[in-house]
């Protein structure tokens, strides 16, 4: 039976480059706003939920041991 492995993966937000806060410029000049996509923190997470062991066969391997 194939374990599941949670892996964690960093990326840089894309929309505030890693700074958290965004220049939005209005008709009354720029103002400074959080990031909505990062929630202010730079960083974007994303969880993967994979099989130890899976070599394309659906988990399923022929090993005796």
């Amino acid at each position: 039976m194939a374990k599941l492995k949670n892996s964690l993966h960093k990326y840089i937000c894309t929309t505030c480059k890693g700074n958290g806060f965004l220049k939005v410029g209005t008709e009354y000049g720029e103002t400074v706003h959080q990031c909505w996509d990062c929630d202010s923190e730079g960083e974007l997470y994303e969880t993967s939920d994979d099989l130890i062991g899976n070599n394309n066969n659906g988990g399923v391997s022929n090993k005796l041991h």
